[in-house]
């Protein structure tokens, strides 16, 4: 049960700084560059960040567990959690900045009625969850497999 709770924590508290690191990302290019289409730049750093933060983690639960099954665990909430931060919250506060307000009201009628979809941004926002947990979970167990099978050389005992 402890066991269930460190990676309950670890996925929780690790997703959510990368989250917010994503969700930083993610609107200082909206600053920058006035448009709430991602660049190619901010999606290779909110990646990047991603991985290093998830793996970090899985290496950390390497280390104290032994085994790689709790970071696969760990960065598939990691994983999940991030990925929300990413889109939904920063949907949430786009809408409210004047920039994605007037980026609504430029939409045509066609594409204002798909986004307002909710149904079809479940679905699209389900399918890039399921995506992002695999890979969560991929990055963190590749996190605790590299600590276990590259650590480095143990001190001599004296």
């Amino acid at each position: 049960m402890a066991r269930i709770g460190l990676v309950l924590r670890e996925g929780l508290l690790f997703g959510v700084i990368g989250g917010l690191f994503a969700l930083l990302v993610r609107l200082v290019a909206v600053y920058a560059t006035h448009d709430l289409a991602p660049s190619m730049f901010e999606n290779f750093v909110s990646s990047a960040l991603g991985f290093l933060i998830i793996g970090g983690a899985g290496r950390k639960l390497a280390a104290s567990t032994k085994s790689t099954n709790p970071a696969l665990q760990m960065g598939a909430i990691a994983g999940g959690i991030s990925e929300l931060f990413h889109n939904v919250v920063a949907a949430l506060i786009l809408i409210y900045l004047p920039v994605g307000q007037t980026a609504f009201d430029r939409l045509s009628p066609a594409a204002k009625r798909q986004a307002a979809d909710t149904g079809a941004q479940l679905i699209n926002l389900g399918l890039d969850l399921a995506v992002v947990i695999v890979f969560g979970a991929m990055i963190g167990w590749l996190g605790a497999w590299t600590l276990l099978t590259f650590r480095p050389p143990r001190e001599p005992h004296a």
